[in-house]
């Protein structure tokens, strides 16, 4: 049984090792996630990841304390706007879709609609050939 190039992935960690690169064994995480920024309630202290849409925060400030963002987490706007403003790096999901859109010019509806007129092309051009083939039977 193959070893799924186990002598490979062992120079390539050695060599890692030896520049300095990765963990202590030389291993490069496949998938670097960047920090999560964490915003502080000024009123109960809790610790929250800030996100795009900060739903999370905004829930927590008014269900719990009846205030608002602004008021619960002071930093949260401009702090979301900044990762709103980033490029999405590549992540889960495969592919990259966004790229290909613009790549094309074509949405994904029109793709769908072009390949629809496309099948039925085939299909009347198949249908108008039906009961002309012979069937093998016995003879």
């Amino acid at each position: 049984m193959p070893e799924s190039h186990k002598a490979e992935r062992a120079r390539a960690r050695k060599a890692n090792k030896a520049a300095g690169i990765g963990d202590e064994n030389g291993r490069i995480p496949a998938r670097v996630k960047a920090e999560a920024i964490m915003s502080k309630c000024t009123v109960c202290a809790q610790s929250m990841k800030i996100t795009k849409t900060n739903t999370e925060l905004r829930q927590h400030a008014e269900n719990k304390h009846g205030k608002t963002l602004g008021i619960c987490f002071p930093d949260a706007e401009a702090a979301a706007k900044e990762l709103a403003s980033k490029p999405a790096k590549g992540g889960k999901g495969g592919g990259g879709g966004g790229g290909e859109k613009q790549a094309q010019g074509k949405s994904k509806a029109q793709k769908k609609k072009d390949a629809a007129a496309g099948l039925d092309d085939l299909l009347s051009a198949g249908l108008s050939g039906v009961g002309k083939k012979a069937k093998g039977g016995k003879k």
